[in-house]
């Protein structure tokens, strides 16, 4: 019976030195965990303050467009007047047309009722 007691001791030490194998195992697991999460918590970290520089440079580029924008606009509006002042100045011109062709008519007709005056009365 000394055989069997001896396995059986064989056994419950391999069995002890399994545990504490697993054990050791377990909390090495465990370690690597928490180093990961810890690794996991400092990536977020770094991304957000990453993403919160991107932010920043985004509203810096708003402001740049919204100022560009009034510059536009501005710039529009000075383009609107110089064709408001073109388009007074076209009005006039077609006014000046208009009597210069009105005087030209009226012109040509009292010197044509001039000739034809002088014409029946010479002839």
């Amino acid at each position: 019976m000394a055989l069997p007691d001896t396995t059986e001791s064989q056994l419950l030490e391999r069995i002890v030195r399994i545990e504490e194998s697993l054990a050791h195992q377990i909390e090495l697991t465990r370690q690597g965990f928490l180093e990961m999460n810890r690794r996991f918590e400092l990536l977020l970290d770094q991304t957000n303050r990453r993403f919160e520089q991107v932010e920043k440079r985004f509203e810096q580029i708003d402001k740049r467009f919204e100022a560009m924008q009034v510059q536009i606009d501005r710039r529009f509006e000075q383009i609107d007047k110089r064709f408001d002042q073109v388009d007074r100045r076209f009005d006039a011109l077609t006014r000046r047309m208009d009597r210069f062709m009105v005087w030209s008519f009226s012109t040509t007709l009292a010197v044509g009722g001039i000739v034809i005056g002088v014409l029946k009365v010479w002839l």
